[in-house]
């Protein structure tokens, strides 16, 4: 009885020494991360980390601007990381004439541009518009299926004209939505409180920013037409390269949409690629050598339309070519919308009309004398759409 009696009085406290002993495991593991916890904010505190953008635009929920105090709305800080810093009223005042850009980087480079299409402008239309704002949504390395987002978010601005300049970017976009992780972003921001966390993630990310920039100088050090394929991390099948040509024309149809739905006009542009010196992978960069004897023997038309043909079929491309472009013509004629036929002006500025002789700055980013021209082809439509916003209406005689 008595050993009975001894038995059942031990019972109650097992599940107590059971507790104890999972937690006399487990806090050398506490200890241990809450040691690293601690080094990593105070590390913090004398290193500013990085801003991360952690669905990479992909994430419906995640806008480009935040209202701030005083009636402003300014670009978020996460956002800052592909996008310029931009700020303006809401509502907008009366008087101001508000232009949104949407691209990728090569409207991300536009500020200069930007600010002399302001001064012309204002300039032009003193009598009938106060100010100008040209708001740049150029995010770097955004193509048409996060452009989608933005287009929608800013038509809320009170936009009364909106500019498309998109096509680089479409397979390197398609590339990060795959790196994202786009479906782990509630996780990715619950883990993103810890300091420690926060300080791996940015570990990686300088180290990947350090390999794209090795890459980078690689391919300007190169002396034929440079190999890109090790700068990619995943390989794009046929049924990829085509799907992703068709959800570019829908997902440009789609901003056409916003746009005529909000009754906001729209200016799309076609997009320029340098056929001197492209950026191809693989096979299409040896074959591009082709290009390159043409064009020093003098055969210009020959290499214009080689080289054109040849970056149609690379797959996949960091640059635009007569795939996207020839949608975006169609799209233009198909909808009525004004075309800046920046493809040709470029090419008709060139000595021998094969963009990439003197007007681009690499493989897709035009320089100071081709995004002067780039924003012309704008500008002049621009200031048709204000010509007729503003034109006094006809009077009406009495009979």
């Amino acid at each position: 009885m008595n050993v009975a009696k001894s038995e059942n009085n031990s019972l109650p406290g097992r599940p107590f020494s059971g507790l104890f002993q999972f937690l006399l495991i487990c806090l050398p593991l506490l200890l241990f991360f809450g040691g690293l916890e601690i080094i990593a904010r105070f590390y913090e505190s004398a290193h500013p980390v990085l801003q991360v953008d952690i669905g990479q635009g992909f994430d419906e929920s995640s806008l480009l601007f935040a209202p701030v105090p005083g009636g402003w709305m300014e670009t978020r800080p996460e956002k800052t990381v592909s996008f310029k810093q931009q700020r303006f009223k809401m509502p907008k005042p009366p008087g101001v004439l508000r232009i949104f850009a949407l691209g990728g980087s090569s409207v991300n480079y536009l500020d200069y541009e930007f600010s002399e299409l302001e001064k012309e402008l204002e300039h032009r239309f003193h009598a009938s518009v106060d100010a100008v704002e040209v708001i740049n949504c150029g995010g770097l390395s955004y193509g048409s299926h996060r452009l989608v987002l933005i287009a929608a978010e800013i038509l809320h601005y009170q936009p009364d004209i909106v500019l498309l300049y998109s096509g680089h970017n479409e397979f390197e976009e398609l590339q990060q939505l795959h790196l994202s992780l786009k479906n782990y972003g509630k996780v990715q921001q619950y883990l993103g409180k810890s300091a420690f966390y926060r300080l791996i993630r940015e570990m990686r990310a300088r180290k990947a920013i350090a390999r794209l920039e090795e890459s980078r100088q690689a391919r300007d050090l190169a002396q034929s037409i440079p190999d890109s394929s090790k700068t990619w991390e995943m390989v794009f099948t046929q049924e990829e390269i085509d799907g992703r040509m068709e959800a570019y024309r829908q997902n440009l149809t789609m901003i056409i949409a916003q746009c005529r739905e909000a009754e906001v006009p729209l200016i799309i542009g076609t997009v320029p690629s340098n056929l001197i010196r492209p950026n191809l992978p693989g096979k299409e960069g040896q074959l591009y050598e082709e290009v390159v004897q043409l064009y020093e023997a003098g055969d210009f038309d020959e290499a214009k339309r080689r080289g054109a043909e040849i970056l149609a079929q690379a797959s996949p491309r960091h640059q635009s070519s007569p795939v996207e472009n020839g949608i975006i013509r169609d799209l233009a004629r198909t909808y009525g919308v004004p075309l800046a036929d920046v493809e040709t002006a470029v090419a008709s500025a060139e000595p021998h009309g094969i963009p990439g002789e003197t007007l681009f700055s690499d493989h897709c980013h035009l320089n100071e004398k081709g995004n002067r021209i780039l924003r012309q082809q704008y500008q002049a439509l621009i200031e048709d759409i204000v010509s007729r916003r503003y034109a006094p209406e006809p009077s009406l005689g009495i009979q």
